[in-house]
């Protein structure tokens, strides 16, 4: 009988992979494969100019099987850089058909080892959501469509049921943790050296069959590994080493791999001279490229990581060995003793202004003093433990952004309507004081992560205020709206770091959630341009027009912007190949801030580009207004950013 906080998952709707398996995860807030799964859905063979353009870019009738990603690269910490790719939407609808194909056969050879931690078990069949998600509805926006849609889509967080952990830290949380701990005295970490850029995508077949019988040669159609070879590769741009980061597919392509690692490590340790016997005189617990080693003793573990570092060789991968850590019992590293120690600071700060009721589902604010020193005396104990510790603020920024995002969820959840009787004023201090912590310490260290719990939390605060704080709502919104003003003002944060293809994406979905605010409170056209002007990718253009909308104040940036729109799609014969060109004219073609002349250009040179017939003037009038209601990739008439962060929540990255 499923949970009340479940969800039934229609198994037969295979586009929903597009939803959850073919997308990176670290994107502008406004993007998602949403609407392109909706216009599959609908996917026919009819002869409007619509359906004409929808199976060219999908089912790509006479086009390019060979195409390439746009390439975006984010901070992963200060000094560091992860290159993530969005696919083109005829290498994604391949993929889906590949699931189709061999969703079965996929949960077979990533079950064939022993050591994973993290690895997909069946075809999911049922949804489980958050409640606090649920608690907070009545702050959304948007009719009934919108709901229900929304409803639809979010249930589909991954096609796959997995078994073991979603995230690293529930394992290092978890009592089979313990156990091991009891078990051990060893632990010894692994990590692989760029995993997913070294990958060697031929060798997805010697995992699924014989090296020997692959090289070979015979019966390459049939071989599955084969398959999933060409899929993986032409995604790529025909690329042999390497494979592409943040879609969710990726990490099943390197699963399978692993697996076949994993069960030669075991059989290897099995036979003689060794003969260890798994989770009795040993245990290796794999996190996708993540591997810890539990050995009786220093030298046990030693010859374990020694034999697993020799079998990644043989696929083409190779040990990080600057990376590795040994630790003793207690298995504890600086890392986990600050977080417990910032966890303990946290819950006893939220001790001192706010109580639980109604079974932890909702806190309720105390009467605060001295707001000021409340808010200085929690900073100052973080900083003392971070200095004590020698750690960044990198290192807990994030966390306690997510701690302070729970806990607005269940400051918000209240039924009854608010008086200075039932504690409006504590309300608001209690609001001041979220809003200032969180500003402080996303401040010190911005991340992508922590970005869409951030403007989450500043979003809900300021609806909360607007729903339940009277004439306070306007000093509420004021506050968030200088706090963010100051945020996006210092020179921290526009730290712009000289790789290519570089996407400030923890500044850029700030300035996005600040949509929500109206037009009362719009950015100076100053810091519009600082983040958006010196940029022509595609998730610069459309976050800028996202936010600028038609707004007059920023009509010389909106003019900037258009001529940037003009001269990438001006020659569309990569159309077809390009993901960046695509994903760029299908949402500048649906974009309401694009007048009809623009887009009577772009659709005459595409339809020449993909080879459809010319249209004719009527069949350009018709296309406009069926697509002035359709989205690709932005929905730019999202009526509720919340709906986008929610769903940015349930599909989080590994």
């Amino acid at each position: 009988m499923p949970k009340d906080n479940s969800k039934r998952i229609k198994k037969s709707d295979y586009c929903r992979i597009l939803v959850t398996e073919t997308a990176p995860y670290e994107t502008p807030l406004i993007f998602s494969n949403d609407g392109f799964y909706s216009i599959s859905k609908r996917l026919s063979a009819g002869t409007t100019l619509a359906d004409q353009i929808a199976s060219k870019f999908i089912e790509g009738k006479g086009g390019n099987k060979n195409t390439i990603p746009y390439q975006y690269k984010i901070r992963k910490n200060a000094s560091e850089f992860r290159r993530l790719s969005v696919l083109h939407p005829l290498s994604q609808w391949q993929m889906k058909l590949f699931y189709e194909q061999y969703e079965q056969l996929i949960c077979h050879y990533c079950g064939i080892g022993n050591y994973s931690i993290r690895t997909p078990l069946r075809t999911a069949s049922i949804f489980y959501y958050k409640n606090s998600w649920e608690n907070i509805g009545k702050y959304k926006r948007g009719t009934v469509d919108d709901v229900a849609s929304e409803s639809q889509l979010k249930h589909s967080s991954s096609f796959y049921s997995y078994k073991g952990y979603t995230r690293l830290y529930k394992f290092f949380n978890s009592m089979s943790f313990i156990s091991l701990e009891r078990k051990f005295t060893i632990l010894r970490t692994l990590d692989v050296s760029k995993c997913f850029d070294s990958i060697y995508t031929h060798s997805i077949a010697w995992a699924t069959k014989d090296k020997q019988f692959v090289k070979d040669g015979r019966f390459k159609a049939s071989i599955f590994g084969n398959k999933f070879d060409d899929l993986i590769r032409m995604a790529n741009h025909n690329e042999t080493n390497g494979i592409v980061i943040g879609p969710e597919i990726s990490r099943i392509f390197a699963e399978i791999i692993f697996q076949d690692i994993d069960s030669q490590v075991e059989r290897k340790l099995a036979a003689e001279p060794y003969r260890l016997k798994l989770d009795v005189d040993y245990a290796i617990k794999r996190y996708v490229d993540d591997v810890f080693i539990f050995g009786k003793n220093k030298e046990s573990a030693d010859k374990i990581y020694e034999i697993y570092g020799d079998h990644l060789s043989s696929y083409k991968l190779h040990v990080n060995s600057g990376k590795s850590q040994t630790y003793e019992r207690p298995f504890f590293t600086s890392k986990s003793k600050v977080i417990r120690a910032v966890n303990s600071y946290v819950n006893e700060f939220a001790e001192l202004f706010l109580d639980e009721s109604n079974e932890g589902a909702t806190l309720k604010p105390k009467k605060i003093f001295k707001i000021d020193r409340l808010i200085r005396s929690f900073i100052d104990s973080i900083k003392s433990t971070c200095s004590a510790e020698g750690v960044d603020y990198d290192e807990v920024s994030s966390y306690i952004i997510s701690a302070f995002f729970e806990r607005t969820k269940r400051l918000v959840n209240i039924q009854d309507e608010l008086s200075s009787e039932s504690g409006i004023d504590e309300y608001k201090d209690a609001v001041i004081v979220f809003l200032e912590v969180m500003h402080f310490f996303y401040s010190v260290a911005p991340s992508v992560s922590a970005s869409y719990k951030f403007c989450a939390s500043i979003i809900l605060l300021c609806r909360f205020a607007d729903e339940h704080l009277g004439y306070y709502k306007f000093t509420i919104k004021q506050k968030a709206f200088d706090l963010t003003l100051s945020l996006l003002e210092s020179d921290a944060i526009h730290k712009r770091a000289d790789v290519e293809n570089f996407i400030s994406l923890e500044v850029i979905n700030v300035i996005l959630s600040l949509s929500d605010f109206g037009a009362s409170h719009l950015l100076p056209s100053a810091i519009v341009e600082k983040v958006f002007g010196k940029d022509d990718t595609y998730f610069n253009i459309v976050s800028c027009l996202f936010y600028i909308k038609n707004y007059p104040e920023y009509s010389s940036i909106r003019e900037k912007i258009l001529k940037k729109i003009d001269s990438k799609l001006q020659d569309l014969s990569d159309v077809l190949s390009s993901t960046e060109q695509a994903c760029l004219l299908l949402d500048s073609l649906t974009c309401p801030y694009i007048d009809h002349k623009r887009k009577s250009k772009y659709i005459q040179r595409a339809c020449s580009a993909i080879g459809i017939a010319k249209p004719t003037a009527q069949e350009v009038r018709d296309f406009l207004a069926v697509y002035a209601s359709e989205y690709w990739f932005i929905n730019w008439h999202e009526v509720d950013l919340l709906n986008a962060l929610e769903r940015k929540e349930l599909r989080q990255v590994y």
